[in-house]
């Protein structure tokens, strides 16, 4: 079975639909959805139609539940409390039944999906000895796929980080053994947080007869994404937030005049 592995989609349409293009191309079974469906971008309604279209195993995410009031926003950065308010206002109501039906924990194929953790949606896994310990509970040779950092990793209970080793590459092909069990992050199908300049829409997918993770990094068109963000007055930051102090600082000066610009 090869199954799709998408994650933090946040309403990039352009770029999720260039993920499913390309994971089609491949061949896939069956899909698996680590949530963050809505928020940051222009298209809630229609990346959560996609999504629903391919009939996935999908879990809730953070911005879901602080759009369906099931978390508070205060802990969320201001891109996402200001994308969340918009998004609110314009979800659709069977796209917010379709979301508020979506549990924080799923299985399928043995493969056990959350989105932060299996415990906590907004906590962010980013160590070995973080992911050894929710592993422990899975048996070898299974996954364990969460999102929510927006990084793609893939990590063995024993063996620790088989990817990315430094940078991530455009893609690659991990092998898994059976010794012991895993946990992959996929990447942001529709916010990249990587220092390079273009983004891009990070997926994987994960062959279970040839027992290996192949991860993409899949060009799409983000100015259309960002045209589309300017259309409905929401910042263009939101489709690429590269990490660092200088781009850091420029974020804030954009965000303060963003919001001059749009003050009532």
């Amino acid at each position: 079975m090869r199954i799709g592995l998408l994650s933090d989609v946040h309403a990039n349409l352009f770029a999720l639909q260039a993920a499913i293009a390309r994971l089609r191309a491949e061949g896939v079974d069956a899909w698996i959805c680590a949530g963050d469906l809505v928020g940051y971008g222009p298209h809630p309604n229609e990346c959560v139609e996609t999504i629903a279209e391919l009939g996935p195993t999908c879990v809730a995410g953070n911005h879901e539940l602080m759009l369906l009031d099931a978390l508070p926003v205060t802990r969320a950065g201001w891109l996402a409390r200001r994308t969340i308010a918009w998004t609110r206002d314009v979800v659709r109501p069977d796209v917010r039944t379709y979301l508020a039906d979506l549990p924080y924990t799923a299985t399928a194929a043995g493969v056990a999906v959350a989105h932060g953790s299996p415990g906590d949606p907004e906590e962010y896994v980013r160590t070995e000895e973080r992911a050894a310990e929710l592993l422990r509970p899975v048996p070898a040779g299974q996954l364990l796929v969460l999102g929510h950092t927006h990084r793609p990793w893939l990590t063995g209970a024993d063996t620790g980080t088989a990817f990315p080793v430094d940078a991530p590459p455009r893609s690659a092909t991990v092998p898994l053994t059976a010794d012991e069990p895993y946990l992959v992050n996929p990447g942001s199908v529709g916010q990249s947080r990587e220092r390079e300049p273009v983004p891009r829409a990070r997926f994987a997918l994960l062959d279970l007869a040839r027992a290996e993770v192949r991860f993409f990094a899949e060009p799409y068109d983000a100015a259309a994404t960002r045209a589309a963000l300017r259309a409905r007055r929401l910042p263009p930051d939101t489709v690429h937030v590269r990490p660092g102090r200088v781009a850091a600082t420029a974020r804030r000066v954009r965000r303060l005049v963003h919001q001059a610009a749009h003050r009532p």
